[in-house]
């Protein structure tokens, strides 16, 4: 589950940071609320989790780099 939402995360991130850069200022505003819900379950799902920390941190951070990979190469999937 945390790779999978660290992935989300940073898919979103990437293209907020694109929809930015083309002007699209509602459809990125739109995404921050989205990204921001999701980074206060992250924060919430690790504090209440404190003995498995670093398997989750780990876990979290793959599904981090491969979201902005897929994103910034439009992999499809």
């Amino acid at each position: 589950m945390y790779f999978a939402v660290g992935f989300l995360e940073m898919f979103m991130a990437t293209q907020r940071t694109y929809w930015i850069s083309k002007g699209r200022s509602r459809a990125a505003a739109l995404l921050v609320f989205f990204e921001s819900f999701v980074a206060m379950f992250v924060i919430y799902q690790v504090a209440t989790n404190l003995n498995n920390n670093f398997l989750l941190i780990a876990v979290y951070s793959l599904g981090n780099a491969i979201g902005t990979y897929v994103n910034l190469e439009k992999v499809p999937f």
